[in-house]
């Protein structure tokens, strides 16, 4: 049983490790993109609609698939009032808590909520209002579907290791007492 447990949490580490791989890539590419385009702007006086709009589908691509890999860094936003007065078992069961009754319940209804969004989009065909623009408006809506699957993914991984953790944690605690009575 540990070791599906254990492979579970890699196998979900890798994903959310490969998210940041993603998200640095098209972190890259949106800067040369950006630069790219002021400086056909500016000093070339020249300016394309769909390279513009590239633009926003790169930053939902970054932005989507960061967040899995902010939460495994623990570089999310947490109010740290009731956290820091924690031992460490106890933000344990915080993190485990949260990660089980929030972080994956709220993953599960904004994927469930937004597949239409993105479906529907899909099957219309849906293009970019402006001539000249980029079709496949469906890519950057599609973008909260990964990002969502990815934080699934991290919350389901922090839970799985927090509750192992404790679980190895409250065994110890119990194997010293019992070989102290």
């Amino acid at each position: 049983m540990l070791r599906w447990w254990l492979w579970t949490e890699r196998l979900l580490g890798r994903l959310t490790g490969l998210s940041a791989v993603i998200s640095a890539a098209s972190m890259a590419l949106l800067i040369a993109l950006v630069f790219g385009n002021m400086a056909g702007r500016y000093v070339f006086g020249v300016g394309t609609t769909w390279l513009q709009e590239l633009e926003m589908y790169l930053l939902a691509l970054t932005v989507m698939t960061s967040i899995a890999y902010a939460m495994r860094h623990d570089d999310h936003v947490r109010i740290d009032i009731f956290y820091s007065q924690l031992g460490h078992t106890g933000r344990l069961w915080l993190d485990s808590l949260t990660m089980l009754f929030i972080a994956l319940p709220v993953a599960v209804l904004v994927l469930y909520y937004s597949w239409p969004y993105v479906q529907t989009s899909w099957v219309r065909g849906e293009r970019s209002p402006n001539a000249g623009g980029l079709p496949w408006r469906f890519l950057p809506k599609g973008m909260i579907l990964v990002g969502f699957a990815l934080i699934f993914t991290e919350a389901l991984r922090q839970a799985m290791s927090g509750f192992r953790r404790l679980f190895f944690h409250y065994r110890r605690q119990g194997q010293s007492v019992a070989a102290g009575s």
